[in-house]
C-alpha cells in the first residue's frame, strides 16, 4: 500500500466563466460616449450662460402732509409691509404758532372796518335818497302841470268846434282864451271863421304835445323810483361793505377750521406696499405738500437691469428670463420695457440699455427694495 509523501496538494479554485460582451452593448456604450463628447465640445465652445445683475424696485407712492402741523409719531417701521388704510404717522398742533391769534386780530379789525363802512353807507344813502325824491317830486309836479294844460287845450278844442258847428265866429280878447272870447253871429265874417278853424287845430296839437310830455314825465318817475329802490345795495358796494363782509366770512371759516383741526390727525396709507425711509422725524414741522415717507407699491414691483448694449439682443419685450433672488430663490421675469436709448456705463468704451422685467409665474419673494437680482441668459 503506497502512502503519499509530504503535504497534500490543494486543488485549484474554480472561477466563473468570462463571457465576451455582446455587439449591442458595445454599440450602446459607444453612442453614449459619442453624445457626451459632442455635448462637452458644444459646452466648451459656448461657455457658461451670461448673467447680468439688476435690482428690484417698485412704483413709488409719496405720502405727503395734507395739513400743517408737527410730526408727533411714526406708526410703522421703515421697510415694514403695510396695507391700504394702515396708519403711517400722526400730526399734532395743526396751526403754526401765533396763526390763530393773528387771525383773531384780523377778524376784529375787519369787523371794525365793516362798522365804519356801514355808517358811511347809511350817510351816503340818506342824502342820495333825498336827491332822488326831489327829482321824483319835480317830475310829478311837471306831469300835473302838463295834464292841466292838456285838459285846457282839449276844452278849448271842443268849445271852438261847437262854435264852428253853429256857423258862428269868435272875437278873441287879449288873454287869448276861449272863455274870454265874444261869440259873433255874423256868418258872413269868413276871416273870423278861418281864424277859429286854425285855432281848433292848434289846440289839438297842443293837447297831443302835452300828452307826450306827460308820458315822458311818467317814465322819468318810474326810472327814479327804480333807482331809489336799488340805492341801498349800490351804496353798500360803493363804500366796500360787500368786500369787507366777504373777508369776514373767509376769516371766520378759517378760524373754525383751525379750531376743528387742533389736536392729532392720523395719515393712512393709500396703497398696499412697503414703507421706505422716513424723510421727516418726530418733532419736525411740516407744511401742506411736504413729503414724509415714500411707499413702495408691492403690486407694481419690477426688476431693473442695465444690460451692455452689445448683449441686449436677447432682451425683447415679452421674453422670459430666469431670476435669482437673495437666498438663491429662483423665479421668472418677463421683459416689459426696453429703454429706447442707451446710456453711458461705468466703462467708457461701452454703453448700457435699461431693461424692465415684471413678475411672471410664481410670486416673487418678499425682499427689500433695491436688493440685487441676477438675470440669467440661457
Amino acid at each position: 500500500m503506497t502512502h503519499s509523501s509530504g503535504t497534500a496538494r490543494s486543488l485549484p479554485k474554480s472561477h466563473p466563466s468570462q463571457t465576451p460582451a455582446g455587439p449591442r452593448r458595445i454599440v450602446a456604450v459607444g453612442m453614449m460616449a459619442l453624445i457626451a463628447g459632442v455635448l462637452a465640445i458644444r459646452f466648451a465652445d459656448r461657455g457658461p450662460s451670461a448673467q447680468h445683475r439688476g435690482r428690484i424696485t417698485a412704483r413709488i407712492i409719496p405720502l405727503n402732509a395734507e395739513r400743517e402741523g408737527r410730526l408727533a409719531r411714526l406708526l410703522v417701521a421703515e421697510g415694514a409691509p403695510i396695507r391700504i388704510g394702515d396708519p403711517i404717522v400722526t400730526l399734532s398742533d395743526m396751526s403754526p404758532d401765533g396763526k390763530r391769534e393773528r387771525l383773531e386780530q384780523d377778524l376784529a379789525q375787519l369787523k371794525a372796518d365793516l362798522d365804519r363802512a356801514l355808517a358811511q353807507a347809511d350817510l351816503d344813502l340818506e342824502w342820495r335818497i333825498k336827491d332822488v325824491n326831489a327829482e321824483i317830486f319835480t317830475a310829478r309836479l311837471q306831469s300835473a302841470e302838463l295834464l292841466e294844460e292838456k285838459y285846457r287845450h282839449e276844452i278849448e278844442k271842443v268849445a271852438l268846434a261847437d262854435i264852428l258847428t253853429s256857423n258862428s265866429t269868435a272875437l278873441w280878447m287879449p288873454k287869448d282864451s276861449v272863455f274870454d272870447a265874444v261869440v259873433m253871429q255874423d256868418s258872413e265874417n269868413q276871416q273870423g271863421r278861418l281864424s277859429t278853424v286854425l285855432r281848433v287845430e292848434a289846440a289839438a296839437n297842443s293837447a297831443d304835445v302835452c300828452s307826450a310830455q306827460v308820458e315822458m314825465c311818467d317814465e322819468q318817475v318810474a326810472t327814479l323810483e327804480a333807482l331809489r329802490d336799488s340805492l341801498p345795495e349800490r351804496v353798500r358796494r360803493s363804500v366796500g361793505v360787500d368786500v369787507v363782509e366777504r373777508q369776514i366770512q373767509l376769516a371766520e371759516d378759517e378760524l373754525e377750521r383751525l379750531t376743528t383741526e387742533r389736536g392729532e390727525v392720523t395719515i393712512v396709507s393709500p396703497v398696499i406696499g412697503q414703507a421706505g425711509i422716513f424723510l421727516r422725524h418726530p418733532g419736525d414741522f411740516v407744511r401742506v405738500g411736504d413729503r414724509i415717507v415714500e411707499i413702495f407699491d408691492d403690486v407694481h414691483r419690477f426688476v431693473v437691469v442695465e444690460v451692455p448694449s452689445s448683449d441686449v439682443g436677447p432682451f425683447k419685450v415679452g421674453q422670459e428670463f430666469p431670476l435669482t433672488f437673495p437666498g438663491d430663490v429662483q423665479r421668472l421675469g418677463r421683459v416689459s420695457r426696453v429703454a429706447p436709448q442707451a446710456i453711458a456705463s461705468a466703462s467708457a468704451d461701452e454703453t448700457s440699455v435699461r431693461v424692465h422685467l415684471e413678475p411672471v409665474g410664481l410670486l416673487w419673494p418678499h425682499v427689500p427694495i433695491e436688493s440685487q437680482v441676477v438675470v440669467s441668459v440661457p
